[in-house]
């Protein structure tokens, strides 16, 4: 995954001074360090207009709540990997 932004929305801190982007066009969050530094990316894509991840905020523990549009969802990413609660 590339690091461009598509459409960014919504900027979170993590732990460790990471910073968390919401890239609604490119339905994913990117991670980055906090000097800007890209580290990671991850989301979904849904069938349907619009997109989907808006919205980011990040717990102490590291978990990744998103704002889905589509489904009118909120998305907890864990550390370990995606869950929708």
């Amino acid at each position: 995954m590339s690091e461009k932004f598509g459409l960014p929305t919504s900027v979170a801190l993590g732990p460790n001074d990471t910073v968390f982007v919401a890239d609604q066009e490119n339905n994913r969050v990117q991670k980055f360090t906090r000097s800007g530094e890209f580290l990671t990316a991850f989301g979904t894509r849904h069938d349907g207009p619009g997109y989907t991840e808006s919205a980011v905020a990040v717990a102490a523990d590291g978990t990744v709540y998103t704002a889905n549009l589509i489904d009118n969802e909120v998305e907890v990413w864990k550390p370990a990997g995606p869950s929708t609660d």
